[in-house]
């Protein structure tokens, strides 16, 4: 649990903690609509077997158990916010991590969800 420093009333502004770390309001929202795309099951389970391997929407049919209109939605939300990438080979379009941050990331939500005492 973290304890924070009571504050009195003789605390004044020049007192206080610097807040300069917190985000600004453009950063914030983009931070948020990446959370976003983050928060559903389904598109977390897709970006972590994207980790290593890149592969049709078929393979991501088969291995999630949707339909195929519901994974095209969810690659497109994570298109949409630059988290995987499609690439066309032939007659098919393989879907890969859009960029070497996906996978950290991915670990950190993991850790941080083992931290906290997992979804509640």
């Amino acid at each position: 649990m973290i304890t924070y420093p009571a504050v009195s009333e003789a605390d004044t502004l020049q007192d206080q903690p610097d807040l300069s770390p917190m985000p600004g309001v453009d950063e914030a929202r983009q931070l948020a609509a990446l959370t976003q795309a983050l928060g559903d099951p389904v598109r977390l389970r897709i970006l972590a077997a994207l980790e290593s391997v890149c592969v049709p929407v078929g393979t991501i049919v088969d291995a999630t158990g949707l339909r195929q209109p519901a994974v095209s939605h969810h690659l497109r939300v994570l298109r949409d916010r630059g988290l995987v990438r499609g690439e066309r080979r032939g007659t098919y379009i393989y879907y890969c991590l859009a960029t070497d941050s996906v996978a950290p990331a991915i670990e950190a939500l993991r850790r941080l969800s083992a931290s906290v005492g997992g979804a509640r």
